[in-house]
């Protein structure tokens, strides 16, 4: 099939993959978002400082992984790397030496506001044109995609 002048995406082929489609969501709105961020020295990790944020305490390697779905290799080099720059402290469970939990320092929780507020502004940036309920709504289904998606794969 020849592509014509009209369409200039996979969004505009309804028999694309919806995974590819969300893929490339994802890679544009990550690229913005790192780009806003790269000055505090965060990339995409910005994920791991927000769920810190938002459980309020330390959380074990393990949930933040299991939450995110980061890999648990991949996982401990966010963490080496959020460590390194000092936004989050590790420490060894002293019940099970074979977990670590993580909390944010005084440096995460200082850059928690410009960072929830950067990711506000990008959400609210990408909505432009749709009303709060076709908003409220598009959450509604992305989670019955994920849910549909987890039910899938068990």
């Amino acid at each position: 099939m020849a592509i014509t002048k009209k369409q200039n995406s996979i969004f505009d082929f309804e028999d694309f993959s919806y995974g590819r489609k969300f893929d490339l969501l994802a890679k544009l709105y990550y690229c913005q978002l790192v780009k806003s961020l790269e000055h505090i020295g965060v990339k995409k990790e910005f994920s791991v400082l927000i769920l810190l944020d938002k459980m309020g305490s330390r959380c074990s390697q393990k949930f933040i992984g299991d939450m995110l779905h980061i890999d648990k290799a991949l996982m401990v080099g966010v963490i080496d790397d959020l460590s390194g720059k000092g936004f989050i402290k590790r420490m060894q469970n002293p019940e099970d030496r074979r977990e670590y939990w993580v909390q944010l320092t005084a440096k995460g929780k200082e850059n928690m506001p410009e960072i929830l507020a950067t990711v506000k502004r990008m959400n609210k940036s990408i909505m432009k044109g749709l009303t709060q309920p076709e908003v409220k709504k598009l959450h509604g289904q992305l989670e019955t995609i994920y849910k549909n998606l987890q039910a899938i794969s068990k």
